[in-house]
């Protein structure tokens, strides 16, 4: 008998693998998908690696960045330059971000981005609309602080949406109610140029490709790990677990770790059932519905112009954009359709959704963007094995209830995964520690 069956071979599960394989246990690795990664997948596009998912890392990242460093692989930062900001139809240039703290990932600043622009156009209407503004006054004085948790999902552009308003509003008012902070910002201050980030993004990108990490690990794990393998079933009791597969095999063991995103792993059938409680959490977390597009020039032209490729826009379907190319390579623009977009632009063709993207570049860069190129793009909620990326949304009042217990185990059935992280929730980071403490939690549980 195994000592634990881990079903999904992203970085969650690899990392809790290959704990218990250090600590000596026998694992077995189940992988639907004929690679590993999860969320994570680097492809080849006339020699230039094109990153389909996850590929930022962030100071603090330490777990990644050890494992970067343990399989020998470089990092790359961003590409110096200025930033192009595209606010209510004009474009200009911001050679010089505000200084606040800590940088954002990618997926923070555009939900910085959403946010001011949400929060501009709440203030338009509260000016433009006195009859809207009388008829919901009580909801106007509901504090500025409750809002922003309701309209940022981020902890982290919920502080920088702070920071911009002050930065915005001087001193103003401490603890100021929505309707107070829409007033002190309806004087044309351009929210939007407050959260330029030229200069301070600090993400960093590995050398060739993030999924170098992920086969790194994967090779530790030998012939524990079976690619091509689709989990059905999982039969638990107090004693011991058995793990069924699509093709008809049964894994018996003493534990059994899921590190799949909740959505998916709660489509296993288990025998005795999970908890209802668990199902009614699910049902309300909705995956990130996240297309993530690459258009592919023969040289990073905008460069010449001394930009940094990377863009905001507060309006368009791709809002912002960042320079992803390789060093001496081809140039790479990468963006994302997020949100409302995404699902409508899913249902469409991929070259409508190059028109899209391209025509959005040329909006905010210029007809240079028009060049030949080559469009790529990955639509997460569409891949059979993710169902979505790049984080869960809960419904109000879901995580502060319940949410936080579906990380717990339901006897031998554990859980790991981005979604499940205590800390860096979300991320490839959070997928690592997750893992891998989960792991520790298993090893525990077999002593």
């Amino acid at each position: 008998m195994l000592d634990c069956v881990v079903v999904g071979a992203g970085l969650a599960g690899l990392s809790a693998a290959l704990e218990l394989v250090g600590r000596g246990k026998q694992v077995v690795v189940l992988e639907a998908r004929e690679r590993v990664g999860g969320r994570v997948e680097s492809v080849l596009h006339d020699d230039q690696v094109i990153e389909l998912g996850g590929q930022w890392l962030s100071p603090g990242n330490d777990a990644m960045l050890d494992l970067v460093q343990q399989a020998g692989l470089e990092l790359t930062g961003p590409a110096d330059g200025v930033l192009l900001i595209r606010s209510q139809g004009t474009v200009y240039r911001s050679e010089q971000a505000p200084d606040r703290g800590p940088s954002l990932s990618p997926f923070e600043m555009a939900d910085l981005g959403q946010g001011v622009l949400r929060f501009r156009r709440l203030a338009d209407r509260v000016v433009n609309d006195g009859a809207w503004a009388l008829a919901n006054g009580v909801w106007l004085a509901q504090p500025l602080i409750r809002w922003v948790k309701a309209n940022l999902r981020t902890p982290a552009a919920q502080e920088a949406f702070g920071s911009v308003l002050r930065a915005a509003q001087g001193d103003g008012i401490e603890h100021p109610t929505l309707s107070q902070a829409l007033a002190m910002n309806t004087n044309g201050t351009d929210l939007e140029s407050l959260f330029a980030v030229s200069g301070g993004l600090q993400q960093r990108r590995v050398v060739g490709g993030l999924a170098q990490v992920g086969a790194y690990m994967a090779a530790q794990l030998g012939e524990s790990l079976r690619l091509g393998t689709v989990v059905t079933r999982i039969e638990h009791d107090e004693h011991s677990v058995v793990v069924h597969t699509a093709g008809g095999d049964a894994f018996p063991a003493r534990a059994v770790l899921v590190a799949l995103p909740p959505w998916l792993g709660q489509r296993l059938e288990y025998d005795p059932p999970l908890p209802s409680w668990r199902e009614d959490v699910v049902r309300r977390t909705s995956p990130g519905n996240v297309i993530k597009a690459m258009v592919i020039y023969s040289e990073p032209w905008w460069r010449a112009s001394g930009l940094s490729g990377q863009m905001s826009a507060d309006e368009g379907h791709v809002r912002v954009t960042f320079d992803v190319s390789d060093p001496d390579g081809p140039g790479v623009l990468t963006g994302f359709f997020e949100g409302i977009e995404a699902v409508t632009l899913s249902k469409r063709t991929s070259t409508l959704r190059e028109r899209a993207f391209v025509d959005d570049l040329a909006a905010v860069f210029g007809d240079d963007a028009h060049r030949p190129h080559v469009y790529i793009d990955r639509d997460w909620a569409a891949e059979e094995f993710s169902r979505g990326c790049h984080g869960a949304h809960f419904s109000p009042g879901v995580w502060s209830v319940n949410g936080q217990l579906l990380a717990e185990p339901q006897g031998l059935v554990h859980f790991a995964g981005a979604e499940y992280a205590a800390r860096f929730n979300g991320y490839l980071e959070g997928a690592v520690r997750s893992g891998r403490d989960e792991a520790r939690a298993i090893l525990r549980e077999l002593a």
